[in-house]
């Protein structure tokens, strides 16, 4: 009888008011945003970096040029190496160059694509960013004279005293700390250079933020026991 009670007490307690939690929106932000955090560790002691880059050559059109894409070692480890991709221009060739990664591991590292310049020049660009200490390793773009391997551009970007040295340089590339690029802004004659992220690494870092939004969201939905 005793058992009988206790039963029906059980039974008459009346349904909590208080609204049962699933798993939620927060909960698939919160895992979303450890998902890409783990990622971002998977990647391994091996930084790297990615971007798109356009130069408006209008100015220079017809010229024969020479783009040179150098890498210097900077921290005299061999760690570092970058890939030059999707290289066109609307002058001529009218093909892409073929995909070429060149490395720190001779000290210099370097590629010349030599063109009939157009108006523009696209390419991709993606690199490690190892840093073992001292000077970090430098890329540098020149855009050239392919007879006589003198600029067609002068450009601010002048660091002849650097441990690593630039000059007239239209792009540069230091590899550490995730890659710190500088474009040239101040050119002669004129030629715009563009730098655009890799859409990945920008869709990568909407989605962590979007994730941490929804969490931020979720959390202040929650209603409070009374």
């Amino acid at each position: 009888m005793m058992f009988a009670r206790s039963a029906a007490r059980v039974q008459a307690r009346p349904p909590s008011d208080k609204p049962q939690r699933g798993p939620g929106l927060g909960r698939y932000a919160a895992v979303l945003a450890m998902g890409l955090g783990l990622a971002g560790l998977a990647a391994g002691p091996c930084a790297a970096g990615a971007l798109s880059i356009s130069i408006d050559t209008s100015a220079l059109a017809g010229a024969n040029g020479r783009l040179d894409f150098t890498l210097l070692d900077g921290d005299f480890t061999a760690n570092n190496s970058v890939t030059i991709a999707n290289l066109t221009t609307n002058g001529v060739p009218s093909t892409a160059a073929p995909t070429t990664t060149i490395d720190d591991s001779a000290v210099l590292g370097q590629f010349l694509w030599d063109f009939t310049v157009g108006t523009l020049v696209t390419f991709d660009l993606s690199f490690t960013t190892d840093f073992a200490g001292g000077a970090p390793d430098r890329l540098t773009l020149n855009l050239l004279d392919a007879g006589t391997n003198l600029t067609l551009v002068d450009t601010e970007l002048d660091f002849l005293s650097d441990p690593v040295p630039a000059q007239d340089a239209l792009l540069l590339v230091d590899l550490a700390n995730g890659g710190q690029v500088q474009v040239a802004k101040r050119t002669d004659p004129p030629t715009q250079v563009t730098e655009v992220p890799e859409a990945g690494t920008a869709a990568l870092a909407a989605l962590a933020l979007l994730a941490l939004v929804m969490t931020s969201k979720s959390r202040r939905a929650q209603p409070r026991a009374v």
